[in-house]
C-alpha cells in the first residue's frame, strides 16, 4: 500500500496563539494584501510507514559479529546479534499496528518496528534513514565541471509549508535512549531537533518545535524553500543500559503554514526553466488541496 500524504484543518486562533513565539515569516507585499488565509495553518502526515521499511545505522558497528545468544547449533537467534538492529514494517490485517489515537484512518495499519542490542553501554547511536523510494533532488548554488548547477540527490521526506512543529508515535517498551529529528534546509545546513525521551511504555507523541532561525522562505517568488527530514536518531542516555530494545513508530506530522502568495502576472514565464519551476510548485499546491477535499486516496 502506498503512502499517502493526509492533513487536516486546524483552528487559526488558538495555533496562532501557541506558536506566536515563533514568529512570522517575512510576506512578499502584493496590492491585494492579505486576508486570515495569509496563514493557512495545517497538521499533516508526511509519512505513515505503510510501505517501504527505513533502513538503520548503528554507530558503534558490529565489532566482531558476536552473537549475544545462540541456539544449539551455535547459530545467532534472531533479535540477539550485538550492534546489528533489525528494522521492518510492521502489523496488517486484523492486528494493526497503530496508536489508538489513529484509528479512525482505516489506510493506517502498519507502522515501522526496530529491534536491536549493543554488546558495550555508552554513546550508542541508531539512526533511521529514509528509503531509497523516498527522494528529494535540490540544485545547489555551485557548479559542476561543466559549469553546471549541481543537484545534490537526499533520502529524505520533502516536508511541505513552512513547517512550525514536528511531530512522531512511538511505541516504547522503557528504553532509556533520546529521539532526534534531523532536518536540512534549502541551503545545505543540517538541525538536529531534540525530540525527547522514549524511555516509557506504550504509544506516545513526542513533538518539537522548528526553531524560528531555520531558514523556510526567501524574499522572492516562489516563497517557501522545503525542509527535508533527513533521519531520526536514537541516543542512548548514559544510565541505559545494553538490554536488548524494542521500538515502533508510526504517523510522521508537521503543523506547517501551506500558505505562498499569488500575484497578477505570476503565469508570465522567464523561459522554460522558470516555467517548469512554477508548473512544479502549481501542481504540488492542486495535491494538497484535493487532499483536503477528501478526493485522493
Amino acid at each position: 500500500m502506498r503512502n499517502i500524504i493526509k492533513f487536516t484543518t486546524l483552528a487559526l486562533v488558538p495555533l496562532l496563539y501557541s506558536f506566536h513565539a515563533l514568529g512570522a515569516a517575512s510576506a512578499i507585499k502584493t496590492l491585494n494584501g492579505d486576508d486570515v488565509d495569509g496563514s493557512e495553518l495545517r497538521s499533516v502526515q508526511v509519512e505513515g510507514f505503510e510501505a517501504d521499511a527505513w533502513k538503520a545505522v548503528v554507530s558503534p558497528g558490529d565489532p566482531e559479529a558476536i552473537p549475544a545468544v545462540v541456539d544449539d547449533k551455535g547459530s545467532p537467534m534472531a533479535g540477539e546479534k550485538w550492534n546489528s538492529p533489525e528494522i521492518a514494517i510492521k502489523g496488517e490485517g486484523n492486528k494493526p499496528c497503530r496508536p489508538q489515537n489513529l484509528s479512525y484512518d482505516e489506510t493506517d495499519k502498519k507502522c515501522l518496528g526496530l529491534r536491536f542490542k549493543f554488546i558495550y553501554p555508552g554513546n550508542n547511536v541508531v539512526a533511521l534513514i529514509p528509503p531509497d523510494s523516498k527522494k528529494v533532488y535540490r540544485v545547489l548554488d555551485e557548479l559542476d565541471h561543466n559549469n553546471k548547477p549541481k543537484v545534490q540527490e537526499i533520502n529524505g521526506l520533502k516536508l511541505p509549508g513552512k513547517v512550525k512543529a514536528i511531530s512522531v508515535w512511538v511505541l516504547g517498551r522503557g528504553s532509556d535512549y533520546t529521539l532526534e529529528a534531523w532536518i536540512q534546509d534549502w541551503k545545505g545546513s543540517t538541525h538536529v531537533l531534540q525530540m525527547g525521551s522514549i524511555n516509557f511504555v506504550g504509544w506516545r507523541p513526542l513533538t518539537v518545535k522548528v526553531p524560528i532561525g531555520v531558514p523556510q522562505d526567501i524574499d522572492t517568488y516562489p516563497q517557501t524553500k522545503n525542509l527535508v527530514l533527513t533521519k531520526l536518531v536514537l541516543r542512548s542516555k548514559p544510565s541505559a543500559n545494553t538490554e536488548k530494545v524494542v521500538v515502533f513508530f508510526d504517523a510522521i506530522k508537521v503543523l506547517t503554514d501551506m500558505y505562498d502568495v499569488y500575484f497578477d502576472g505570476a503565469d508570465v514565464d522567464f523561459d522554460e526553466q522558470d516555467k517548469k519551476e512554477k508548473a512544479e510548485a502549481r501542481e504540488y499546491a492542486k495535491s494538497l488541496k484535493k487532499y483536503a477535499e477528501g478526493q485522493a486516496k
